[in-house]
């Protein structure tokens, strides 16, 4: 084993400074669409709920990428993969500025979710290998901030070139952007020192899976994140079109711009982080919940401040709660951390992907007042579920601390 990066050498200094552009060039990419689902809607003469499948279509690649990655990454260099899996996504989403019709926009969407998947999947492994452990939690943080602030700036800047031009353009700069900063990413980013190619051990992944889905912690915290990034999705899928109409009216512009309250995200990962040191996880998770369940409620009035607060709240409480499950399964998992952690990315993605486009049948059938209320019954039967769960886990299995509840 090599010596890992200390903070005082030059090879951290690289690490930190390069770790944040994977997550900016991929999760731009990845949020760009949301944005331009009216406009899509428009160019393609498709409904909402179709239009939405172009977002889901890259999340279901991820989730089918970080299958195969759970597998296969151990035997593939760190650097070089991510690194390929960025620059061929910007290539794809530059591709995607000529589709010719909308399915060939959804598969192209599909194809670029499956190759961020590669980044996704290796980029925290290659931190906690090539960085002293007393730091890794510091350049971990730098590298999420970097998807938090990607997912923002790829929203908004689509938004705001989709306003002036059209999608098509906006398509262009972003997956152009990305090209640039897959260069910088590989000028910058110091190559893997303390990586062994590792036989695939398939069985034993198999084995791992079928524990943790047996776990009623492990399950619980699975099927709360397939509906928790189900309704999170879902609701900035279709808040433009929601925005556009009365009594809101608001220009396309003016929606872009709301899509920065998802720095809110950035203050929620910070925040939580600190407070599980002092609130145990599983509090702090209901209570999360319990917030996001009051930012959606937000969602009914037709008061612009309102909304927007919100939005600001459940945007704060799904980073949170991202954190915290994080947290859950790095602290529970006692083998396979790294299978544990794919079926959590899996669920996210599957979640994402299939709600994310589902209820937006719902939202055209019923309008956005029943298309919340079926948003609330998935946060309502995830904290009742969680709780019954961990219940399950502290009692039955392994007695935790008591006094959890």
């Amino acid at each position: 084993m090599k010596t890992k990066a200390e903070i005082s050498t030059r090879r951290y200094k690289d690490i930190r400074k390069a770790i944040f552009i994977p997550g900016l060039a991929a999760f731009s990419q990845f949020y760009m669409f949301q944005p331009l689902l009216p406009s899509l809607s428009e160019s393609f003469l498709v409904s909402p709920a179709v239009s939405s499948l172009v977002v889901s279509s890259s999340m279901i690649g991820i989730a089918l990428g970080l299958f195969m990655f759970a597998f296969y990454a151990d035997i593939l260099h760190r650097k070089k993969l991510m690194l390929i899996a960025l620059f061929l996504s910007s290539l794809v989403t530059m591709l995607s500025a000529i589709s010719w019709s909308f399915n060939i926009l959804v598969v192209f969407g599909f194809i670029k979710g499956f190759l961020l998947s590669g980044v996704i999947a290796v980029a925290i492994v290659y931190i906690s290998e090539e960085v002293e452990v007393r730091y890794v939690g510091i350049v971990i943080g730098i590298y999420l901030a970097g998807n938090v602030l990607g997912g923002m700036w790829g929203r908004v800047v689509a938004g705001l070139i989709s306003s002036w031009y059209d999608w098509r353009i906006a398509t262009l700069f972003i997956g152009g952007v990305g090209m640039v900063l897959s260069v910088f990413f590989m000028r910058l980013l110091p190559q893997s020192l303390n990586f062994n190619p590792q036989k695939i051990q398939t069985f034993q992944k198999l084995i791992y899976m079928k524990n943790f889905l047996k776990n009623p912690l492990f399950l619980g915290v699975y099927i709360l994140m397939i509906l928790m990034m189900g309704t999170f999705v879902s609701i900035y899928n279709y808040l433009s079109f929601r925005l556009e109409m009365p009594p809101f009216s608001l220009p396309h512009y003016v929606i872009s711009l709301l899509f920065l309250i998802y720095i809110t995200g950035v203050g929620g990962t910070i925040t939580i982080g600190a407070l599980t040191n002092r609130i145990h996880s599983f509090r702090m998770l209901k209570i999360l919940l319990v917030l996001f369940l009051i930012g959606t409620l937000g969602l009914f009035v037709e008061e612009l401040w309102l909304l927007v607060l919100g939005l600001s709240l459940l945007t704060f409480s799904l980073l949170g709660i991202q954190t915290v499950v994080n947290k859950i399964i790095s602290q529970y998992a006692i083998e396979g951390k790294s299978t544990a952690n794919c079926l959590y990315l899996i669920c996210q993605y599957i979640g994402a992907g299939g709600i994310g486009s589902s209820t937006g049948y719902i939202l055209s059938k019923w309008g956005w007042s029943n298309f919340l209320f079926v948003l609330i019954g998935f946060i309502l039967f995830s904290l009742v579920l969680f709780m019954v769960c961990a219940k399950l886990y502290t009692t039955n299995t392994y007695k935790l601390t008591k006094g959890v509840f």
